[in-house]
């Protein structure tokens, strides 16, 4: 088991990288996947087509389409330069690891993979890693600097730890980003997300495209089984805690559920779609499926 306030990290970008893009090569309509995926809201309206079997199907308009006696699609403006901002929860809750990765290390590896398929597709991306404060902000960039300081900044432990504020994250980036070709993706693990986050959460989801990405670890979601009995700490308060996994294994279960399906529902509530990544399953496949579903025009 692991669990860090402190030491380097081990992360393995190039591996992360070429996995990534590796997989992603298999699926020829790359870039339009891309397009559909990042497509980010305030785009300019151009004109109607014809609907085609291919396209995203939230395009389409109804009223439009009944008048024309046909389906329509809305055509938009492109903008191709894109400012896509991941927001990474740096807190001690991030710092704890069951098996071979910290989920700190995890999403970096993950944000450090997607971000440079971004910078690859001609956008901008662009850092925010908090805790209960903002620890660091790196406008958007594009170019070998502009990754080669992203990915520095994510392997500096000695900006991860503390306390965890959503909400205060979320309102320093709304004072600090107008653009409304803007796209967050909040990477975090949402253990300590309240219910009073909801309001933050709908107007980032209202005013830009927004996607979570739910990063767990497996002891995040299950106790171990076992006959004996063990600690667990709280990494914010630091209170301990004995638990018995024969008695407190459905309990433990049942509350990790119940709490999920309030951070579910206050994201959908919000318009924006989620990714629910395990640490010991890796990224790859399931940030595919994520993203084709996007492209589908489904709503996850």
């Amino acid at each position: 088991m692991v669990s860090k306030t402190g030491g380097k990290f081990l992360l393995n970008y190039p591996k992360a990288i070429s996995d990534f893009e590796a997989v992603m090569k298999k699926f020829p309509v790359k870039k339009i996947l891309y397009r559909n995926i990042f497509r980010g809201k305030g785009l300019e309206f151009d004109s109607y087509r014809v609907f085609e079997q291919d396209d995203d199907a939230s395009f389409i308009d109804w009223k439009a389409s009944l008048r024309g006696n046909q389906l329509l699609a809305k055509k938009y403006i492109e903008e191709r330069d894109l400012n896509i901002y991941f927001l990474i929860d740096v807190s001690s809750s991030m710092l704890f690891g069951s098996g071979n990765k910290l989920k700190s290390e995890f999403a970096a590896e993950f944000a450090a993979a997607l971000g440079h398929l971004i910078l690859g597709s001609g956008d901008r991306i662009g850092l925010v890693m908090f805790n209960d404060d903002v620890v660091k902000f790196l406008q958007p960039g594009n170019g070998k600097n502009q990754f080669g300081m992203f990915t520095k900044f994510l392997a500096d432990e000695s900006l991860y730890g503390g306390g965890f504020d959503l909400k205060k994250a979320i309102e320093n980036v709304l004072r600090s980003v107008s653009s409304p070709y803007t796209i967050f993706i909040v990477v975090s693990d949402f253990i300590n997300t309240k219910k009073d986050n909801f309001p933050k959460l709908k107007l980032l989801g209202t005013r830009f495209e927004t996607i979570s990405v739910m990063v767990r670890d497996r002891l995040d979601e299950e106790l171990p089984k076992g006959n004996y009995q063990f600690s667990v700490q709280d990494p914010y308060s630091g209170r301990q805690v004995i638990l018995d996994p024969n008695i407190a294994g459905d309990r433990y279960r049942k509350n990790v559920v119940r709490k999920k399906n309030i951070v579910k529902n206050m994201m959908k509530s919000s318009q924006i779609d989620s990714l629910e990544l395990i640490t010991d399953k890796g990224f790859v496949v399931p940030t595919l499926k994520f993203l084709r579903a996007r492209a589908m025009g489904e709503r996850i």
